[in-house]
């Protein structure tokens, strides 16, 4: 059989009932939507049995065999049942069936027992790299805004680092799901995923070495700043809270040494959960994966709920302005890793719901409306809503105005549901065969994509960095005061080039060899580590 697409080279039926009768029919192999012809072949080495059901002939059984061949390969033996022809052969794609027509209207359908179907290839998701970098510009930009800028709108505007944070931790969910779940399949990647605790320490190291070349190359300067304050007793205790990644779960404390690498505590523990979540996550339908969603987004709200009324005067606040209440309460909702999960278990909730979207019981209508990337669900209309949502905070703060909204209720509430569609749809756009020239195809611009490439060592220099040119007890040891006092708002542009410039050579560290060998002998050792 000769076919323009897919895998068979060729089916050769040999017999068919017990008269043997050569079957001359048009045969499809719906798993690759090709037609096939088949005849009587020559002679195949060692036939073998097939079950057969139905009203194949006078006889109630019959013998036959059946040979794929694949690359040189032969299948195992195939069923063989009758159907009902109904002209054009339908598609079958998850049981991998084959209809062979016959003259009085009926139709032989053969199953190949064993024959594991060929697996979807995931096209890349580039602009999913773009949105890196701007999550990150973003939030490294609000850390150290008021030393950019004495305008109240854009402070107010940099300041919801809070809110957009959980930005990052639905996008590693989404990845994670992406390249551990099958396409149009519900199922998991098990070779990936099992053993969980592998997959896990994988996960870690793909981040881990980086963290500790910086956080290794700053040391000096974060203990002298911790022992100026603390003491060394106190330095030696940070410093093991921050080289294990556990800092996140001190509200108090998240923040030591590189402050923004609390994340990657959280995102840490987060890695070591999902690979029990995603199995049966991706074992989910359509009706089952919105359930999820929907619950895991009540119990992330009621969290949030339950912060804004217990702790007075929160409701209102923008909490990246001025001083907050109850700082505890607060650090508790920011930076506790079992909120970070919920987050992650939502991206990769909303990536499953996309690959899911073609799956073999998907009707063409079902699958139509799945994939729609409508006006008003649009990736550039999604975008402008967020970003409207953070203006329109800063522009009523700016002007008085109280909203009765806090960060946290924006974030689980709005934000991250806004954002997961957003990716969803960024998602859908990506790999559609209509192209639009939207949004979508600027994110895939290679000059953005090399600029996603630089948003982790962009996330990892930016604080240290921020503090050796404008914290005080470091910047006067090394410039005799802090870059704002010699140069006011002017040197931001500096110190952001400075980062960038950094961040690009970080990158190309990282693709050396001792730095690769390093990395695996690392992730190797602490697997060993944990695994004993």
């Amino acid at each position: 059989c000769r076919r323009s697409l897919g895998l068979f080279r060729s089916c050769l039926l040999s017999r068919c009932s017990d008269s043997m009768a050569p079957v001359s029919a048009s045969r499809v192999c719906s798993r690759h939507v090709s037609a096939c012809v088949s005849g009587r072949s020559p002679s195949v080495a060692a036939p073998r049995q097939l079950k057969v059901s139905g009203k194949a002939s006078a006889s109630a059984s019959a013998s036959a065999s059946r040979v794929c061949s694949h690359n040189a390969r032969a299948h195992p033996r195939c069923e063989v049942g009758v159907g009902k022809a109904t002209g054009d052969v339908q598609r079958r794609g998850e049981s991998q069936r084959c209809y062979v027509a016959k003259p009085n209207g009926s139709a032989v359908v053969m199953v190949a027992a064993g024959v594991p179907p060929a697996k979807a290839k995931k096209p890349r998701l580039p602009a999913l790299d773009a949105l890196r970098f701007f999550l990150i510009a973003y939030i490294a930009t609000g850390h150290f805004v008021a030393f950019a800028t004495p305008d109240k709108f854009l402070l107010a505007f940099f300041s919801q680092i809070n809110v957009v944070v959980g930005a990052f931790f639905v996008i590693s969910g989404y990845v994670a799901a992406y390249t551990s779940t099958e396409l149009n399949a519900y199922e998991a990647t098990m070779s990936r995923l099992e053993p969980a605790l592998k997959w896990s320490v994988a996960r870690v190291m793909g981040f881990y070495p980086l963290f500790l070349l910086v956080q290794v190359v700053f040391t000096p300067m974060f203990a002298f700043a911790d022992m100026t304050y603390n003491g060394l007793k106190a330095t030696l205790l940070h410093a093991l809270m921050t080289f294990t990644l556990v800092q996140a779960w001190f509200p108090m404390k998240a923040e030591l040494w590189n402050a923004p690498t609390w994340f990657l505590s959280a995102l840490a523990f987060s890695m070591f959960v999902l690979p029990y979540a995603l199995k049966p996550l991706a074992e989910m339908k359509k009706v089952g994966l919105k359930k999820a969603f929907l619950a895991l987004t009540v119990i992330s709200c009621i969290a949030k709920l339950a912060y804004t009324y217990d702790v007075p005067g929160a409701l209102g606040l923008l909490e990246g302005m001025g001083k907050h209440p109850n700082l505890v309460f607060f650090n508790v909702m920011r930076f506790n890793p079992f909120y970070a999960v919920l987050e992650v278990l939502m991206g990769a909730v909303a990536c499953r719901l996309v690959m899911t979207d073609n799956a073999p019981d998907r009707t063409m209508e079902q699958r139509k409306e799945d994939g729609a990337v409508g006006a008003l669900t649009a990736p550039f209309t999604l975008a402008i809503a967020m970003v409207g949502l953070l203006a329109a905070r800063a522009f009523a703060f700016v002007n008085g105005v109280t909203l009765p909204v806090n960060d946290m209720i924006v974030r689980g509430f709005v934000f991250i549901p806004l954002w997961c569609l957003f990716l969803m749809q960024v998602h859908r756009a990506s790999v559609s065969s209509e192209s639009n020239g939207g949004l979508t195809e600027i994110l895939a611009k290679p000059f953005l994509v090399f600029l996603g490439g630089l948003s982790f060592p962009l996330y990892l220099l930016h604080g240290p960095l921020g503090q050796l040119f404008y914290k005080k007890v470091i910047a006067k040891q090394l410039f005799g005061a802090t870059m704002a006092s010699y140069f006011s708002y002017k040197f931001f542009p500096v110190y952001v080039g400075i980062t960038v410039l950094c961040s690009y050579y970080l990158t190309k560290v990282m693709a050396l060899a001792p730095f690769q060998n390093v990395s695996k002998a690392l992730g190797e050792t602490t697997y060993k580590l944990l695994s004993a």
